[in-house]
């Protein structure tokens, strides 16, 4: 099979049984969402290694996006 079927097939799984489990269990913060989105993004590429043409435009955005989850849940941290 074509890894970058493999990958998007592997990939999609991931994300519905991510929103199922969240879901489940009451979850409603978009940010808990987003991040394990990246995270699964991330594993999933450095696992079955997919090719591209171009540069990995949505990697980019969900780090950025990750990195600013991350920087204002620390905020919150230091400031109580």
């Amino acid at each position: 099979m074509d890894k970058n079927i493999l990958f998007n097939i592997v990939l999609g799984s991931m994300i519905v049984s991510t929103v199922a489990v969240l879901s489940g269990l009451g979850e409603v913060r978009l940010d808990v969402y987003v991040s394990m989105y990246t995270l699964e993004y991330f594993v999933a590429k450095a696992v079955l290694r997919p090719r591209r043409r171009f540069f990995d435009i949505l990697g980019l955005a969900l780090f950025l996006v990750f990195s600013i989850i991350v920087c204002f849940r620390v905020w919150e941290i230091l400031q109580t």
